[in-house]
């Protein structure tokens, strides 16, 4: 009899390339880790020289519960009963009207806190790191210098990186204002702003994915009907219970793009941008982390706000309306184990075209010309004051 698997949530080592033994050795059946619902199951043995390749089918994906998950599970299951003519009209538009009324509310305030953090916290940041930037290079460079942006501030950089102008003896008569700023920036220490904009690309990086699983699942593989009482299949054939979306009209895929898949792209790439600018101009390292965690605070609104305000009986519609996987089916190969790899590559990528490098500024804006010429200089500074 065929070798399957059934894949529950949560198991670390449920989808590994495998090499299978003869079939007449193999148990009729292999759990792992047995969680509350099954993913998918491996269905299919292709012979493959002395190696057996699995193919596993994926199960239907629940809505993410959050207010996005919510807004997808509302316009479908309403335009739904509405066209099937089930409940009551009054009933099936007030909760669509609420549902988009709370994912407006929630883009709004996201866009709103991501504005003042961009004028109030982050702007600061970025003003006083400019200020005794520009002095340290004057100081340093003996007034070698030439004006690399006159607008905010006049910023000056030294004549050549490290070069003769360069004078590190003169950093113990600097300023201790400026010192206690400059030996802050978390540019003078590479490796650990890599590590902490790395994890924050990491978070954005995984909520994109959700964004794109979603766009492909309910716009690309889902087929088209011209009426939404065809759009919703009853999984066990009992009312009120699982509802997987089968098909959706063109209407409702361009609202569902416009409504949930949209806004959340926009949103997630520009807390890329402004939360790595935050980061990169925070000019003290205890609080590198409290800025990630306050990020993280406007990315995740859509699940305070999707616990706080809505009601049960949403949640459970919620619950109950699952949609086709991205990949139906997908055999056992090299790209499939290692696509996700991908999106590391693509944070990794994003913070070194950030940050820059020695000799290349990148693409942010903080301290335009950085020139890579305090870490030296600041050792010293940085052991006597977090020596333990």
């Amino acid at each position: 009899s065929p070798f399957w698997l059934e894949v529950y949530p949560g198991s670390a080592g449920a989808w590994s390339s495998v090499c299978l033994a003869p079939r007449w050795t193999m148990l009729q059946r292999v759990i792992v880790n047995p969680g509350p619902s099954v993913l998918g199951r491996f269905v299919d043995l292709e012979e493959d020289g002395n190696c057996e390749e699995l193919r596993v089918e994926w199960k239907n994906d629940p809505l993410e519960p959050d207010l996005y998950g919510l807004t997808v599970c509302s316009i479908i299951r309403d335009f739904y009963l509405l066209d099937k003519r089930v409940g009551t009209r009054i009933n099936r538009a007030s909760r669509l009207m609420t549902t988009l009324m709370l994912v407006i509310g929630c883009i709004t305030a996201q866009v709103f806190l991501l504005s003042e953090v961009t004028n109030f916290v982050a702007a600061k940041g970025v003003h006083d790191i400019r200020i005794a930037y520009s002095a340290y290079e004057q100081h340093m460079y003996r007034n070698q210098t030439w004006i690399v942006s006159s607008f905010p501030t006049v910023e000056h950089r030294g004549h050549g990186v490290l070069s003769k102008h360069f004078r590190p003896e003169l950093f113990t008569s600097l300023d201790p204002a400026v010192q206690n700023t400059v030996c802050r920036i978390p540019l003078t220490q590479p490796p650990f702003i890599f590590v902490v904009l790395l994890v924050w690309a990491l978070t954005l990086a995984a909520e994109l994915r959700q964004c794109l699983n979603l766009f492909i699942s309910l716009l690309l593989q889902t087929d088209h009907c011209d009426r939404m009482q065809n759009s919703l299949e009853d999984t066990y054939d009992k009312p009120g219970g699982e509802m997987v979306v089968a098909k959706l009209t063109r209407v409702v895929k361009v609202a569902l793009f416009g409504c949930v898949i949209l806004p959340r792209f926009c949103i997630t790439c520009y807390l890329t941008w402004i939360g790595s600018r935050w980061l990169l101009s925070t000019a003290n390292f205890c609080d590198l982390i409290l800025n990630s965690v306050g990020l993280e605070f406007i990315l995740h609104l859509k699940d305070v706000m999707y616990l706080a305000l809505v009601p049960r009986r949403n949640m459970l519609d919620l619950e109950q309306t699952h949609i086709r996987p991205s990949t139906r089916e997908e055999p056992e190969s090299l790209r499939v184990l290692m696509s996700t790899l991908g999106w590391a590559v693509l944070a990794v990528a994003w913070v070194i075209v950030y940050m820059g490098l020695p000799g290349h500024n990148g693409l942010q804006q903080v301290l335009r010309g950085y020139q890579w010429d305090v870490r030296e200089v600041c050792s010293d500074w940085v052991r006597a004051r977090y020596a333990l």
